[in-house]
């Protein structure tokens, strides 16, 4: 894990970046660039910005004008993860969640010391 800390953005040279941004462009048959697909990652955080920027450039200046942003098209996969937990949890048995809580260390098993 320190070696990724240690890491150089390879887009920017910066080495302050947090490993946290990824960059995929795939080109579909037809295209000039037919079936090629494009990695960068880990990139510094304002790249990946810079390029929803440039995105949003295009939207905004675009004949005839699109009335849309880059954000219909994010997706916050944080929440996504939070709520398939909680659905998992919310689906076991209170006996259940008391037996993880105390596998997980979190509860004692007061009736081992019984």
């Amino acid at each position: 894990m320190s070696d990724e800390l240690d890491e150089k953005c390879p887009v920017t040279g910066r080495d302050d970046m947090i490993d946290d941004c990824y960059i995929e462009i795939q080109f579909g048959y037809g295209s000039d660039k037919d079936m090629w697909t494009y990695k960068f990652g880990p990139v510094h955080d304002m790249v990946g910005k810079s390029v929803l920027d440039l995105v949003q450039s295009f939207m905004d200046t675009a004949k005839p004008p699109i009335a849309r942003s880059v954000d219909e098209f994010g997706e916050d996969t944080l929440a996504a993860t939070r709520e398939a937990a909680d659905a998992v949890w919310n689906s076991f048995s209170p006996k259940e969640r008391e037996q993880r809580l105390k596998d997980w260390g979190v509860l004692k098993d007061d009736d081992d010391d019984a």
